[in-house]
């Protein structure tokens, strides 16, 4: 398979992925947002159930879908670093997307994994 057709299928799933996230955003802002100092019982149940169906169906999948793309294409990416030169004016177009793609992976699994943890917190402290 030719290079070019391996950023293009990279970047093909960033985007996937990122779609998804865009679509899973209003449920995890939502959960985010939730009061944790509800009173009543009641309340706070409902609270924690919807944090723990957010956490797991949405920032859970979200983390690991962006982590396994980051290290499928790690290895590449790190090849690539390490036999290439800076060059400012004459740079070769794939290897660099290539290579911007696998940051963007790893942003969006190092985001989405802070999304993870805060929503864990949140559903510790409405226990």
């Amino acid at each position: 398979m030719p290079f070019s057709d391996i950023v293009a299928v990279s970047g093909l799933l960033l985007t996937l992925t990122t779609f998804m996230f865009n679509l899973a955003w209003p449920r995890l802002h939502e959960a985010l947002e939730l009061d944790e100092y509800k009173s009543g019982e009641l309340g706070r149940k409902r609270s924690r159930g919807k944090v723990r169906d957010v956490l797991l169906a949405c920032a859970l999948p979200m983390t690991c879908a962006f982590s396994a793309l980051f290290y499928v294409n790690l290895p590449a990416a790190v090849r690539i670093m390490s036999s290439s030169t800076l060059d400012l004016w004459d740079f070769d177009v794939d290897r660099t997307l290539y290579v911007s793609v696998v940051l963007a992976l790893l942003v969006f699994a190092l985001f989405n994994l802070w999304l993870a943890l805060k929503l864990v917190r949140k559903w510790q402290r409405l226990h």
